[in-house]
């Protein structure tokens, strides 16, 4: 069983996705290298740590037991960041990272604490954050905030639910950025 310290410092972490919206505070150009390099190559880093760490069998403090031998949450959220940073509009890779780093930590809590509010709580709390930053990042019409941030919360906390290959702390963020881009592309 893992520390109340661990689980503490593992919902803190998740809690800081957002750290990777920093890369549109960078200048397009660093040392004359694009900052999509440069933050591919922090990615690509930060990815060799994990293979090396996952061969290795390192437990490094903050992961579940079973993340020993397999890819950790924090390499999922990495890789799902660097495809949202990179291959989606900013206002849409701001709120997946947003909404993850508040929804995904809400969700274990409220599924431990009071499972009778989850799914329900999550779900508000991503529109909520959702529908704030429609507001404040795009020229959108009031009824479109409305109809894409429950969109948004519907798909965040869907994608929160499979137990398969991809970790949720990827799939929070990559399912309703695409699914936003393609409602957005379908409303245009």
């Amino acid at each position: 069983m893992d520390s109340e310290l661990e689980h503490i410092f593992r919902r803190i972490v998740h809690s800081m996705s957002w750290i990777f919206l920093a890369y549109y505070f960078l200048p397009t150009k660093i040392y004359g290298y694009e900052r999509s390099i440069l933050f591919l190559i922090i990615v690509l880093i930060i990815l060799f740590f994990e293979v090396i760490r996952v061969w290795q069998g390192w437990q490094v403090f903050g992961l579940r037991k079973y993340e020993r031998t397999k890819v950790a949450a924090y390499a999922w959220a990495t890789m799902g960041a660097a495809i949202v940073i990179l291959l989606f509009p900013m206002h849409l890779a701001v709120i997946g990272l947003i909404g993850m780093g508040i929804v995904d930590p809400l969700c274990g809590e409220v599924r431990f604490h009071t499972p009778s509010f989850y799914p329900y709580l999550p779900l508000v709390a991503y529109w909520v954050v959702a529908a704030f930053l429609f507001s404040v990042l795009t020229d959108y019409s009031f009824l479109i905030i409305v109809f894409l941030s429950i969109l948004g919360a519907i798909s965040a906390i869907l994608a929160e639910y499979p137990k398969m290959v991809f970790d949720d702390d990827f799939l929070m963020v990559v399912v309703p950025v695409a699914v936003l881009r393609a409602a957005e592309l379908i409303l245009s």
